[in-house]
């Protein structure tokens, strides 16, 4: 496997990329992939909080809500 090719082509595929969502979750792949496992569970644990603060805020939806939403998904 030619890695410098594989990572030429990745580039060229990027480059052709217009969907800011898809950025931003490459983006945070990429961090991912860098960051230390400590950094990891301090976000994961923090994204815990922040979600039970939703929760208590009645910020959620209902199952129901989320199925619709998730019907949705991939769909552009």
């Amino acid at each position: 496997m030619d890695i410098q090719a594989e990572i030429n082509w990745i580039h060229q595929e990027i480059d052709k990329v217009k969907d800011p969502s898809f950025i931003e979750k490459m983006k945070h792949l990429l961090q991912s992939i860098n960051s230390t496992s400590e950094d990891t569970a301090i976000e994961y644990n923090l994204d815990i909080d922040n979600a039970l603060e939703s929760i208590k805020d009645g910020r959620f939806y209902s199952e129901e809500e989320a199925k619709e939403i998730s019907k949705k998904w991939g769909r552009k």
